[in-house]
């Protein structure tokens, strides 16, 4: 009599976000983001860079970079060291699951094969059959409404299964295929983006101490107008709009794994009070504590 074999998982995708190909023109800019689940970055066509957390990154055709939960990243088209900027065709998926096994991709550049670039297609292909109609120039896919019915049955599962493949080919690439994995930052950068990396640092080392831009100034002993200009020509934001959204991503880390209440969460992040935490958090949000705790366990 045969006995089955069981097959353990090395990682699953059960929820996709969104699913975008977009055409960006030279001197396209996206100001930044953090959120609770994955982003793969690929470019399709031309040059692209930004900031992956506190690293900065730059990517030409066939190569892609992953965007971990809760860490903020950007994207410009063409490449912070060159003046001459260009044209950019980007694939943009985010998703969630047992991912675990994914961490050890951070910070990390894959070169595509040809194999790989081909899912990506396939991808986009079965993205197109997800709703009966369209969803503006650049949306393939939206998890707006997950109950709405499929344009062809299965759709999202073809999806969710491609890029389990993909993720699986990158994991063995990682393990097998070095050379065509790079470690962030892939080059010497100017003065300024090491000076912006070095910032960043700081802030992500102080989120749990509520601390001001004077406290930033002083550390690094620049002149208030001097940072804030090369603080936003390099993330788009002021360094308390930065600081403030990480602060935000942690916050809602600690509530997904329910490790503390809303009372010691305050007391961590060093707010005098429960109402001065949470008016924080709706202020940056425009949601509440228990309205994000809520959507975080459905």
């Amino acid at each position: 009599m045969l006995k089955a074999v069981t097959i353990e998982p090395i990682l699953k995708v059960t929820d996709l976000y969104t699913l975008y190909y977009f055409q960006h023109k030279s001197g396209y800019r996206f100001e930044g983001e953090s959120h609770d689940f994955w982003e793969i970055i690929y470019v399709d066509h031309g040059r692209a860079s930004g900031l992956n957390g506190s690293e900065p990154y730059e990517l030409k055709k066939g190569q892609m970079i992953f965007h971990h939960p809760n860490v903020f990243h950007n994207f410009r088209t063409g490449v912070m060291t060159d003046e001459v900027d260009e044209d950019c065709d980007i694939i943009v998926i985010s998703f969630g699951g047992n991912l675990e096994v994914l961490e050890q991709f951070r910070d990390h550049i894959f070169t595509l094969s040809i194999y790989e670039r081909n899912i990506f297609k396939q991808i986009l292909d079965e993205g197109k059959q997800v709703y009966n109609k369209t969803n503006g120039k650049n949306l393939i896919y939206k998890k707006e409404n997950p109950f709405e019915q499929e344009k062809v049955p299965g759709a999202k599962q073809m999806i969710g299964n491609l890029l389990e493949q993909l993720l699986l080919s990158l994991y063995r690439k990682q393990k097998e295929c070095p050379s065509q994995v790079q470690a962030l930052p892939l080059q010497s950068l100017g003065m300024e983006y090491q000076m912006v990396r070095q910032i960043i640092l700081f802030l992500e080392q102080n989120l749990y101490n509520n601390i001001s831009f004077a406290d930033v100034v002083n550390h690094f002993n620049f002149s208030e107008t001097q940072l804030k200009k090369m603080f936003r020509q390099v993330t788009g934001y002021s360094v308390m709009q930065y600081y403030r959204k990480c602060v935000v991503g942690r916050i809602e880390y600690h509530i997904q794994q329910q490790d503390q209440n809303f009372t010691e969460l305050a007391d961590l992040f060093h707010f005098s009070s429960i109402h001065y935490f949470s008016k924080f958090y709706k202020r940056e949000t425009g949601r509440t504590l228990r309205e994000y705790l809520k959507n975080s366990q459905e």
